[in-house]
């Protein structure tokens, strides 16, 4: 059994003072826009220092994407400023400072992306009550989204983070692709397993690659998934 106080060393490098990790909890403190507040900074300022990294809530790599009212965002250069402050509220005493990325898919509503109808891999609505019925993804929107989480990472990396984790729990959109109820297509992206499981497939590998490509040392990339015998690429 580890001790909690004992450094943590991950394989590209990265170090963590300790074992003890400010798990990612939504807090719906962020402008309408996206932008990071001042309520928002003095909440992570307040339970950094301590710990030895801290996973932001979610922030949401697509417009169409974000789940909720108060989300963060990093869909565009626009929040790199404010992700700044937040990376740099988070690092004091040397924490690390670890930024959750996702995509709501059908998880959302037209209320909350400015009248849209949601998107998800296939034109299933949620168990949930009141969901709306999403509009399923073209095969070059796909590859737009893909290319979202890749600009959201680089954005990670600019800001100052120390690593970013991918949230593929939670029946968001990475969870939607993998899942036989949610995701019906009969094209690349699903029917087998294996295809099902291309999305996410995909999506480490661009992840990975910006940061293999990037001059970032020691940065880390981390995954919140429930998906049983998924492959990871080290």
């Amino acid at each position: 059994m580890h001790n909690v106080e004992e450094q943590l060393v991950f394989k590209r490098g990265l170090k963590i003072k300790n074992r003890v990790i400010m798990a990612p909890m939504t807090t719906k403190m962020s402008f309408f826009d996206g932008e990071i507040t001042s309520d928002e900074i003095k909440y992570y300022t307040l339970r950094s220092g301590e710990v030895g990294g801290v996973i932001t809530a979610a922030a949401n790599v697509s417009e169409n994407g974000k789940g909720w009212k108060g989300e963060l965002g990093v869909y565009d250069d626009k929040f790199i400023p404010g992700l700044s402050r937040l990376s740099a509220a988070i690092k004091k005493n040397g924490t690390k400072a670890i930024l959750q990325i996702f995509h709501a898919g059908r998880m959302t509503d037209s209320t909350i992306i400015n009248g849209e109808m949601p998107v998800s891999a296939s034109n299933i609505s949620s168990e949930r009550p009141n969901s709306e019925t999403p509009r399923p993804l073209s095969s070059l929107e796909i590859l737009d989204i893909l290319d979202d989480f890749k600009q959201a990472t680089i954005r990670a990396i600019k800001a100052g983070f120390d690593g970013v984790e991918i949230h593929g729990a939670n029946t968001y959109l990475i969870q939607q692709f993998f899942s036989p109820h949610s995701n019906r297509r009969e094209d690349e992206w699903g029917g087998s397993v294996e295809k099902r499981f291309k999305f996410i497939n995909d999506l480490v590998e661009v992840v990975t690659d910006v940061v293999d490509d990037s001059e970032v040392d020691n940065f880390i990339v981390a995954i919140d998934s429930r998906l049983k015998n998924m492959k990871i690429r080290e």
